[in-house]
């Protein structure tokens, strides 16, 4: 009888805590009549089941093969025991209480949207959860923003404060029960609540104030809240990692405003809006786009705008409604969510019930450049006298959390910001010999945590360039060690000597009590190191770091690289030729500097005077002569390799932009103007034997024809050129990949986040045998830096390679 029963310990890491794990283990093991127990710990799940060697063999394959939709498995350890024999073999399968151990594989889940179930509850009038806006279960609901330590239960989140009712105990504690062991259960009676601040008329409609049903009080607030947007006002709602500043989508003056109170004069903002159906109105894209704009992460996904949304007329539920045109002004895309929490979908409906817009304008809650705002306090510091009303809740936040940015390119759904929903990233499998805290860099930084049996990377957090902000990163990096129980003994940080980061590693050194390893990987080999550790790579690979600015290794400003990149070294063979930044930083925000300065290389001062550009018609000689000068100023006007600035000079000759307001705005112009292509002008960088790549033919082939375009000609002319500029990229790109056939090539860098430059990269590589790597769920940006330093770190101490091309 003993032949046919096994008894085996169990071992699950990944994301498995949060997730409705454990219920799923047992209502498994009943199924598969097995006894013993479930037990979760900060090493992950754990779990004794005997019985039936054939039952306990399918129970095992079950587990992977059916585990919860919000899990993530990454590593399963089965070691056979002794068979329990009476008196001490379990009679039943239980679930045991959470233990705390010294050290922690586990990995805590990002947040998730509503789920099905969770909104058919809301709507149901006969369900305890009937318009409860803080309604979840096992799979959906809040989890990093209010999780305090691990492993994840109710007494180490923001919900600890709430004492379960009767009932929500019961549904708490029923393993059969969708909602066992949900951590921010609650319903009316027990939960949060939300409170409606009218700062108009100084009045604050608080749900403890009133009298009437839990029920009613909680949507009287959100009726209140639709009402104020219907007459244009701009108010804020605390959301699951933030606030946000909201307003009706279709009202101008209201968006005006908004992007007032916000200091976002022209940056394209996002809107929510209440269901696919309206969506489709708005944007058209691919149906994977639609797949992840539907999916329970719930991102921002910029889409292409519909030719309906262009002319900003769209039906909706036979509703007429009209989006504001200074919503996304003069850009090709539009930033579209929907709803994830059911706060948000009870907001629809109030909206729909009157009458009111389905399309409102969600952005963080955040003056441009700070972080976004968790507490009141911080909206009444910030937006005091600028917006009309607040609705608050009085569930705490524990960690920030924006709202995450993806869009389509190349074929893959690829991530602009990495936060809610799918941060923390965590990949499991590359064991740190040392505990490695990773710094990031300084503009969209994030935190990188390599531990024994993963590696974590925290949400965006933001630029380092204000006291709140840095603040803000300090608690991330203290959070972050705590949540995973860790002080890193070793830290990896960018080389730039001016990032607060950098500073921030070395008063880590100075301050730290015992001995602390620095290491420093230069900016450019990061990138291309963050697409690695993505994918896992670790043989030497053909990188084409590709960004704004970078500090490089020879005290110029880099961007445009081509490195041989192993995990631990890199070769610089090649880059794009140098031109100067006139005035420095001064040079970013007006690009008819870099314009200049690139024609200065070529041309004498007085023959690009001839030329009378658009870009140089509004200077005086005066300033034409003075920004001469600067030019020949070296130390006031350093040279740079940056291919995002040649991009940026690039849009500037076309005559697509003068002065730029946000990031990213001459690449984004550039893109729009590239996808109304006509036809195709054959451009070329020349590339020299000594690598560097030439952009002289293109300026050589194009400015005679400056003067010769009529005027009814010049937009198909300035689309085509855009277009050919970003082809030449590509085709520069394929050129080189073919002399080093054996690498794999790598993209990094935030140039690489133009979809048409993306397009045609992988178009350029269509049939070939040459793979190519660009980061999907990882952003190309800065915001991975971090990640990049941890591959460095985790192969540091035991990696080598010679790099041969």
């Amino acid at each position: 009888m003993k032949d046919n029963f096994a008894r085996q310990y169990i071992h699950i890491t990944g994301i498995v805590q949060g997730v409705g794990f454990r219920p799923f283990v047992y209502q498994l093991a009943l199924q598969y009549a097995l006894v013993g127990w479930v037990i979760n710990d900060s090493e992950g799940v754990k779990i004794e089941a005997q019985g039936d060697t054939k039952n306990l063999e399918h129970f095992i394959i079950a587990l992977e093969q059916q585990a919860p939709p919000l899990s993530r498995i990454d590593h399963v350890t089965v070691t056979s025991l002794p068979l329990w024999l009476a008196p001490e073999k379990p009679t039943l399968f239980s679930i045991e209480k959470s233990q705390h151990c010294d050290s922690t594989s586990v990995s805590v889940s990002p947040d998730q949207g509503l789920c099905d179930a969770c909104k058919q509850d809301i709507a149901d009038p006969t369900s305890r959860y009937y318009q409860y806006p803080f309604t979840n279960c096992t799979h959906c609901g809040p989890r990093y923003s209010i999780t305090r330590a691990l492993p994840y239960d109710r007494a180490t989140t923001s919900m600890e404060g709430f004492a379960l009712c009767c009932d929500c105990q019961q549904a708490y504690e029923n393993p059969l029960d969708r909602r066992y062991h949900a951590q921010p259960i609650s319903c009316a009676v027990c939960g949060p609540w939300t409170r409606f601040i009218d700062y108009s008329h100084n009045h604050n409609f608080s749900s403890a104030a009133l009298s009437h049903s839990a029920e009613l009080i909680q949507q009287a607030a959100i009726n209140q809240l639709a009402k104020r947007l219907q007459t244009g006002a701009v108010v804020a709602i605390k959301g699951l990692g933030g606030f946000h500043l909201v307003c009706d989508g279709t009202h101008a003056q209201a968006v005006a405003k908004l992007r007032q109170i916000k200091y976002r004069p022209q940056k394209p903002l996002a809107v929510m809006v209440a269901d696919i159906e309206t969506a489709q109105q708005l944007v058209v894209g691919e149906p994977i786009e639609w797949q992840a704009l539907d999916s329970q992460a719930r991102p921002i996904v910029l889409m292409n705008k519909s030719q309906i949304s262009t002319s900003m007329s769209v039906n909706s539920t036979n509703l007429a409604v009209n989006v504001a045109m200074n919503v996304a002004p003069n850009v090709p895309y539009l930033g579209v969510m929907l709803p994830y929490t059911p706060l948000h979908y009870l907001l629809f409906t109030a909206l729909a019930e009157i009458n009111a817009t389905a399309v409102l304008v969600m952005t963080s809650a955040n003056v441009s450049g700070m972080p976004i705002a968790t507490k009141i306090q911080q909206i009444e510091q910030q937006f005091s006298g600028t917006i009309d009303s607040v609705l608050d809740h009085n569930r705490p936040i524990v960690h920030a959390c924006d709202d995450s940015v993806v869009h389509y390119a190349g074929g893959k759904i690829r991530t602009l910001r990495m936060a809610r929903g799918y941060a923390p990233y965590s990949q499991f499998g590359n064991k740190a010999e040392t505990i490695t805290l990773a710094l990031g860099a300084q503009q969209k930084s994030t935190i990188g945590l390599a531990l024994p049996q993963q590696w974590v990377l925290s949400p965006y957090i933001g630029d380092l360039n204000n006291l709140d902000t840095e603040q803000r990163y300090l608690q991330t990096v203290a959070d972050l060690q705590a949540l995973y129980q860790v002080t890193a003994p070793q830290v990896v940080c960018d080389k730039h000597p001016s990032y607060y980061s950098t500073a921030y590693a070395k008063q880590l050194i100075t301050a730290s009590e015992t001995p602390v390893e620095l290491l420093q990987v230069q900016h450019h080999h990061a990138h291309i190191l963050a697409v690695m550790a993505e994918f896992n790579l670790t043989k030497p690979v053909l990188g084409f770091t590709f960004d704004g600015t970078g500090w490089g290794d020879d005290d110029t400003v880099w961007g445009g690289e081509v490195l041989l990149t192993s995990c631990q070294d890199y070769q610089r063979i090649g880059h794009l030729r140098p031109f100067r930044l006139i005035g420095g930083e001064q040079a970013i925000k007006e690009p008819a500097r870099l314009l200049l300065a690139m024609l200065l290389e070529c041309y004498a001062v007085d023959d690009i005077k001839s030329m009378q550009l658009s870009a140089f018609s509004t200077w005086t000689e005066t300033h034409f002569n003075n920004l001469y000068q600067l030019w020949q100023s070296g130390s006031r006007s350093p040279y740079t390799s940056s291919i995002g600035r040649f991009i940026d000079a690039w849009a500037c000759l076309l005559g697509l932009v003068d002065k730029v307001n946000y990031e990213g705005q001459c690449g984004l112009l550039l893109e729009q103007a590239a996808q109304q292509n006509t036809y195709y002008i054959p451009l070329s960088f020349q590339i020299t034997a000594a690598g560097i790549i030439d952009w002289q033919p293109l300026f050589a082939h194009v400015l005679p024809l400056v003067g010769e375009i009529c005027d009814d000609q010049r937009q198909a002319w300035i689309n085509s050129l855009a277009h050919s500029v970003l082809m030449a990229i590509a085709k520069m790109i394929a050129t080189i990949a073919k002399q080093h056939p054996n690498h794999a090539v790598v993209l990094g860098g935030g140039v690489f986040q133009n979809r048409v430059l993306v397009d045609q990269i992988y178009h350029q590589f269509s049939g070939q045998s040459q793979s190519v790597y660009c980061g999907e769920k990882l952003p190309s940006n800065d915001g991975a830096i971090a990640a990049g330093q941890l591959w460095y770190a985790l192969h540091h101490s035991h990696f080598h390679s010679t790099i041969t091309s």
